[in-house]
């Protein structure tokens, strides 16, 4: 083989199977779950690359992090959560993760961290066949090489220290827990994935599938939750908010179409159209009450 980089760019991650517990027993590997974007840190022959779940190049967006990396040899693939910390508020900040992360130019401040939880490749070595208990010593190595930029998840094996970080720092921006099998392999799109998320909070990432109301400051989202029902948020979006879904959607509806399920009128996106994320709070009830929360475009 002629590259030290033995794995396919950008990489699939594993995404979490939602549960609604914390697991018990032996053999599970416990971590913080921070309100970031989820992205894979790549160092290429050519230099270092960042990309989000999605796959999207945001390398020029986190200078600081590509910097950070540039010690680490070539072949290196670690997955983690780019955050900000707002010390104003003592919190994690998503706005102004997702700022940065959609920003045309490369902006100094302020500045992110890259929290990383999983290894996949070493030079010359593809990890991901092998177990966490083996993946995770070689992230603690790679951490330990980088810059200050790029630090080791807080994780556990203690269950109940786990629930015990999931309730009292979720004021600070922890969305919950993410649980892993020491012996698993890294496996994304394995239908009986061995990692486990227990959101904190009380919301749910949502398939935006059109707006209400004018294009460029729409006065809600048309969603479809996770057990498949359509809803549409509400109350009317704050204007700030409005603006930002309507940048989102812009250029990507279709002809407005008036719905009888949904008692509303509405303007879907296209069936070219990339797909969105958006993460609303909801009530539950035989009819949902949906309330917009923000976009999440880095799914």
């Amino acid at each position: 083989m002629n590259s030290a980089l033995v794995v396919r760019l950008p990489v699939e991650l594993v995404r979490p199977k939602p549960v609604e517990a914390v697991p018990d027993g032996p053999g599970w590997h416990h971590s913080v779950k921070l309100d970031g974007w989820r992205v894979a840190l790549s160092v290429t022959p050519e230099g270092v690359r960042i990309h989000s779940r999605s796959k999207r190049d945001v390398s020029a967006q986190f200078p600081e992090l590509t910097d950070a990396a540039d010690q680490l040899g070539v072949g290196t693939v670690i997955d983690g959560e780019v955050v900000v910390w707002d010390e104003q508020r003592g919190r994690f900040d998503f706005e102004a993760v997702q700022s940065r992360g959609l920003a045309r130019r490369p902006r100094s401040v302020p500045g992110a961290v890259l929290v990383a939880f999983d290894v996949l490749a070493a030079p010359w070595t593809d990890l991901r066949s092998e177990p966490l208990r083996s993946r995770w010593p070689r992230l603690r190595s790679v951490v330990e090489q980088a810059g200050p930029q790029i630090q080791l998840v807080l994780a556990t094996d203690d269950a109940a220290q786990a629930r015990e970080w999931m309730r009292e720092m979720r004021t600070q921006g922890v969305e919950g827990i993410v649980s892993k099998r020491w012996d698993s392999p890294y496996r994304p799109g394995e239908p009986r994935t061995a990692w486990r998320k227990v959101r904190s909070a009380d919301t749910v990432d949502a398939l935006l599938l059109g707006v209400t109301g004018p294009e460029r400051r729409p006065w809600g989202a048309v969603v479809e939750l996770p057990d498949g029902r359509r809803a549409v948020t509400t109350p009317r979006l704050p204007s700030g908010t409005a603006s930002q879904l309507g940048r989102a959607v812009a250029g990507r509806l279709g002809e407005p179409v008036t719905d009888g399920q949904l008692d509303v009128r509405w303007q879907p996106l296209t069936a070219d159209a990339e797909p969105l994320t958006a993460e609303v709070r909801v009530r539950t009830g035989r009819v949902p009450l949906v309330r917009y929360v923000r976009l999440r475009v880095d799914v």
